[in-house]
């Protein structure tokens, strides 16, 4: 006994339960002392869940009866701390076979039961994650779980004694990797890696997995388990971005930098694009490929800080291959990242747009000089709406000229037509004095006759007589005379009265010739004027399609901190004593380019306006190339014109 209790715990129970007695080993487990437990009863050490329970009753009855009990139990030490034991409960009997004591023997199994109770968990955590299968040292297959029989489509029932070959693709299957793969496993040695597996139904799958030979205590394989995760959508997806990027590699130039722009690798595409070797450009910086003045530039570095800010840049470039070869490329920069989000490098995919650029930059020359004839037909047809402009008002002023001479012709007409009244009242007076003319006359005539009669006594009255006929006869000729005069202006009058017809007539023809002329050159200007907006809204045209051009040939680290905008607005030069008709072409915040046909009458400096609003700029030439200027705005605050105006 005193050995025992030198390397076992012991106490002693009264057949109910009660402690009577134990030994220091069984105290430290407990944490208890002698006199703390003994007279207490068994539940001491139990928790109050299973002291209430049926099992428990049961136990101490068979105990009572004289059976022993062994198992592991969990038992509640000093203060609630939880204890495993591996007990033997023996009942002692005396001569007449009943029951006087209980006497348990006990192991302090905590730790071992918390290791197990600690791979126990992560064995079922691996359930619940991971598809895992167990196979006999030859392959064949004993159990799997739910996760792996979902992945491969079978029930358990399909595959439990089959061996694993039936997930293996045949050609696999027959091969000696495959057999050497399981004599390596059947001796102990691990394997891992990501396999291709056939599925129910032939469906092909790929899984991340481990094959673990489990070993008794001697060290002798007795199983393999296999842990697995279904890895198919994630291999299908790299399978298909290693082929894109193959693909990539194929056909597009591809070079990688450091974050601070140090080549780290190119594909042969890159370094026939530039001329260079691997060995010429790794370890060199970007700067290489550009202009030297270019890499030493504020703009040079904001890209590159752009890029380290992962921001993705993308545009036309130009390059400078070896020996200082003028190359364009299409290119992206694009930033990769690490997991962490770290910068980790720059990729940049590129195409040789060289020959492409030749044929733009034709182009942009052939659209420039396209603007210039543009201009030139603008420019006439606005001398064209100007000459159309003066004629019409010159014929309006005619036909007001016309319209009032045909007035006055009229007012002409009207007095001759009273003149001849008059006259051929005239007449009517003429003849009513050559009536009494004729009256006198024969009064006289009868004066004489009487007179006569009279004899002496008559001969006064006969010389008043004569001298009344002689009168009569002065009048008569007098009213002839008039009559004639009178006859004479009525000829005029009628002879005036049908030139004036006449006259009315051709101003009737004069004005409606003037009209129909005023309406034609109305419609002329409105003509001129149509063809001026079509000819303008062309060289909008052509100025929008160069701009086009412009932005294709010119890569996003490359433009100017004040960007050039092509655009064209009709424009007015002022110098002292002229005006000087002009278009602008280019324009920035500091400065445009002016198309002028009088280029050599323009001084260093001058005022430019904007015909369409008015705006006023203060400028100073600072090159002339040909029809060409080339100015500087001196007040650039007041030269910000608006981009939406335009």
């Amino acid at each position: 006994m005193a050995a025992i209790d030198r390397s076992r715990a012991r106490i002693e129970f009264a057949p109910d339960g009660t402690v009577l007695a134990a030994n220091v080993l069984f105290l430290d487990l407990t944490g208890y002392a002698l006199a703390e437990v003994k007279g207490q009863h068994h539940t001491l050490f139990v928790s109050t869940g299973e002291s209430d329970g049926d099992a428990y009753r049961v136990f101490w009855e068979g105990l009572r009866r004289g059976e022993a009990q062994t198992c592991e139990f969990k038992r509640i030490a000093k203060g609630g701390r939880q204890v495993w034991i591996q007990a033997t409960y023996n009942p002692v009997l005396d001569r007449a076979g009943r029951v006087t004591r209980i006497v348990k023997f006990a192991t302090d199994i905590t730790a071992q039961v918390l290791r197990n109770i600690d791979h126990d968990g992560q064995l079922d955590a691996l359930h619940r994650s991971q598809a895992v299968i167990e196979f006999a040292l030859d392959g064949t297959i004993l159990t799997a779980n739910q996760s792996f029989l979902d992945a491969v489509g079978y029930s358990l029932d399909e595959i439990q004694g089959r061996h694993h070959g039936l997930f293996v693709d045949p050609s696999e299957r027959e091969g000696g990797a495959y057999r050497e793969f399981w004599a390596k496993l059947a001796h102990g040695e691990f394997a891992a890696g990501e396999f291709r597996r056939i599925a129910k139904g032939g469906r092909e799958i790929w899984i991340q997995a481990t094959y673990n030979p489990i070993c008794d205590r001697d060290g002798k394989p007795i199983k393999v388990v296999k842990f697995a995760t279904d890895i198919t959508a994630q291999k299908l997806q790299t399978t298909d971005a290693a082929g894109q990027l193959a693909a990539v590699n194929r056909s597009q130039a591809v070079i990688e930098f450091a974050p601070d722009g140090t080549v780290l690798d190119a594909n042969a595409n890159f370094l026939a694009t530039v001329g260079y070797r691997i060995e010429e450009i790794r370890g060199q910086h970007h700067a290489m490929f550009v202009e030297p003045g270019y890499a030493q530039t504020p703009e040079y570095s904001a890209f590159w800080d752009r890029l380290r800010g992962g921001d993705f840049s993308s545009g036309m470039f130009q390059r400078f291959g070896k020996g200082d070869r003028s190359v364009w490329i299409q290119a992206s920069y694009n930033p990769i990242f690490d997991p962490n989000g770290q910068l980790t490098k720059v990729v940049k995919y590129a195409t040789d747009v060289t020959a492409n650029m030749a044929a733009r930059s034709v182009a942009v020359q052939a659209a420039e000089r396209t603007l210039d004839n543009v201009q030139v037909v603008t420019d006439a047809a606005e001398t064209m709406n100007a000459a159309a402009q003066e004629i019409s008002r010159s014929m309006t002023q005619s036909k007001t000229a016309v319209d009032d001479i045909h007035g006055r012709t009229g007012e002409a007409d009207a007095a001759t037509e009273r003149l001849r009244a008059a006259a051929s009242a005239m007449g009517g007076v003429a003849a009513v004095i050559a009536g009494i003319a004729q009256q006198i006359n024969l009064l006289a005539l009868n004066a004489t006759i009487e007179a006569a009669r009279a004899g002496a006594a008559g001969r006064g009255f006969a010389v008043v007589a004569a001298e009344v006929k002689d009168l009569a006869g002065q009048a008569a000729a007098a009213t002839n005379r008039i009559s004639g005069e009178v006859t004479s202006m009525q000829t005029v009058s009628a002879e005036v009265a049908t030139t004036l017809a006449s006259i009315t007539a051709a101003i009737g023809t004069i004005s409606a010739h003037v009209d129909g002329v005023s309406a034609s050159m109305d419609e002329q200007t409105r003509a001129t004027g149509e063809i001026l907006a079509s000819m303008r809204h062309a060289a909008e045209g052509v100025s929008s399609i160069s701009t086009s051009l412009d932005n294709w040939t010119v890569g996003m680290e490359e433009r100017r901190n004040e960007r050039r905008t092509r655009v064209l607005l009709p424009a007015s030069i002022h110098v002292p004593g002229s005006c000087i008709a002009c278009s602008i072409r280019d324009l920035s915040d500091g400065g445009a380019r002016l198309h002028i046909r009088m280029h050599a009458q323009v001084p260093e400096r001058f005022e430019l306006t904007v015909d369409s609003d008015g705006r006023k700029f203060s400028c100073e030439v600072r090159q002339r190339s040909g029809a060409s200027v080339n100015v500087q705005f001196l007040q650039t605050v007041e030269t910000r014109i608006s981009r939406v105006a335009l």
